[in-house]
């Protein structure tokens, strides 16, 4: 099994096609990719807070780690990534969530503001459960990993690592981007030049806070190609599993709209796999597709449509 370390070499902010890549991989081949935590490990018990939004800027946010090269990927294929595993705190370095003054749903336009101080939480990540410790009073919740950003280099333009887009994927918070899962991307350079990042312990719908279970640790995935000459339903990224077929709708601002591209796209999906019409499909998920919100904090957006696999008949 192939290897990429999180030493800072090996780190970046950005998602950039220019960026030389730092390991190249078979479709197949299985590679471990540690991850570094979202804040680069800058908090610590000494200094636990960020002061405000500036605060995390001048270090940083969500660093990734790559790009990986993947040989034969070509402009106009698809990349299909399975997660294989995900291990957290493998290094015993504990984890975080944090609330971070502006930021997270309340921290816009359209609400006053919590005045309220930064404050942090941190965690043992090593066992089934994460414990909360508010007012003498502990709050379980279980260990769920799943990977916050992952991400193929854009054609032209350069991106912030913790940003998203239709062409990148990028940081879209979605809790099923874990074990078991395949992940499906475009292609948009040669090598397609895949980063991985952002891991998180769990997380509710939407990051809402601003924050998640912030964590080191690694992910063990693969790859494999679908190329352009194959015939292929693809137009916004994909996760799928062995229980859905599921479509990621992604805009700044608008979360209606990141609903309606993801429901749109696993619309034209259904037609095609099940080779039925537009309207027989829209009718079908109208009554059974599920949704679930994965980014809803400053101006991110991103959901995913999902539709259980049973439904999927061929005949």
């Amino acid at each position: 099994m192939k290897k990429i370390t999180r030493e800072p070499k090996n780190l970046s902010f950005l998602v950039d096609g220019k960026i030389e890549p730092k390991i190249s991989i078979k479709p197949g081949e299985i590679l471990m990719v540690e991850t570094e935590r979202a804040d680069l490990m800058y908090l610590n018990r000494e200094n636990p807070v960020f002061l405000d939004h500036a605060d995390v800027m001048k270090v940083g946010a969500n660093p990734v780690t790559g790009p990986i090269y993947v040989e034969g990927a070509e402009k106009g294929d698809k990349l299909a990534v399975t997660v294989h595993d995900i291990v957290l705190g493998e290094d015993k370095t504990e984890a975080y969530c944090t609330y971070v003054p502006g930021q997270g749903v309340f921290g816009n336009a359209f609400y006053p503001g919590l005045d309220y101080p930064p404050c942090t939480q941190w965690f043992d990540v090593s066992g089934e459960n994460l414990r909360f410790n508010f007012s003498g009073k502990e709050f379980a919740l279980p260990v769920t990993p799943f990977i916050g950003t992952i991400c193929v280099a854009p054609a032209e333009r350069v991106a912030l690592a913790y940003t998203f887009g239709k062409d990148i994927l990028g940081n879209v918070d979605c809790g099923w981007i874990r074990k078991g899962s395949e992940i499906v991307m475009p292609v948009n350079q040669s090598g397609a030049l895949l980063s991985v990042g952002d891991l998180h312990a769990a997380q509710g719908a939407g990051e809402l806070l601003g924050c998640a279970i912030e964590t080191r640790g690694y992910a063990v995935i693969s790859v494999r190609l679908i190329k352009a000459e194959e015939e292929y339903c693809f137009d916004w990224p994909q996760v799928n599993t062995d229980k859905f077929i599921g479509s990621v709708g992604c805009i700044e601002n608008s979360l209606e709209a990141a609903v309606r591209h993801a429901v749109y796209d696993l619309i034209k999906r259904v037609e095609w796999q099940c080779k039925i019409s537009f309207m027989e499909a829209y009718m079908l998920l109208g009554e059974c597709v599920e949704i679930d919100i994965c980014q809803f904090t400053d101006s991110l957006r991103s959901a995913l449509a999902k539709l259980d696999r049973k439904y999927l008949v061929k005949n």
